[in-house]
């Protein structure tokens, strides 16, 4: 690759994920349905969806918008985007159906800006042990620009503006 071409490089600052709905999930509710949400998670990053009760066939079409660390292969850890399905139980701990595990780099490195896929759910150390179900998700990645505005803004040699200046006497006053 040359310079010309690192140049051109487009690296997204963040992701956004929506989780449109599940089939096949393995039962573990009352009379042959489940009552499922999904966990999305990156890095440290949590977002819930709403529980769709009594169903093996949840819609959810819910999504969440999360930063993106400095987008390279040794953050690889830090951009494994994870979409953990569970059986909110009425007593007791909710039971796990099962995750969908999507490293980022991998998926932006297919040259998709946005991409809409099913996703095999398998079980928590990323084993294809037993049916799990799929969930569809929607992945798009973004690219904020503001960094480079605010850099601009934090400049002290940067002319102002006479409004920013008659603002900011006025405060004093």
């Amino acid at each position: 690759m040359s310079l010309a071409d690192q140049g051109q490089r487009w690296y997204p600052t963040s992701v956004q994920v929506t989780v449109h709905q599940a089939r096949s999930l393995r039962v573990k509710g009352k009379n042959g349905t489940n009552d499922s949400y999904a966990i999305i998670q990156l890095a440290k990053d949590k977002f819930s969806t709403s529980v769709a009760e009594k169903s093996v066939a949840p819609v959810w079409k819910e999504e969440a918008s999360f930063d993106l660390p400095l987008f390279h292969p040794g953050n690889a850890d830090r951009c494994t985007l994870h979409i953990i399905v569970m059986h909110r139980a009425q007593v007791g701990l909710d039971k796990f159906l099962g995750q969908a595990v999507v490293n980022l780099l991998e998926l932006y490195d297919s040259k998709a800006r946005k991409k809409t896929d099913w996703y095999k759910l398998v079980d928590k150390t990323g084993k294809d042990d037993k049916p799990r179900g799929e969930v569809l998700l929607d992945i798009q990645f973004m690219r904020n620009n503001m960094s480079a505005s605010m850099f601009d803004l934090s400049m002290q040699d940067k002319p102002r503006s006479r409004i920013s200046k008659s603002i900011t006497l006025h405060m004093w006053r």
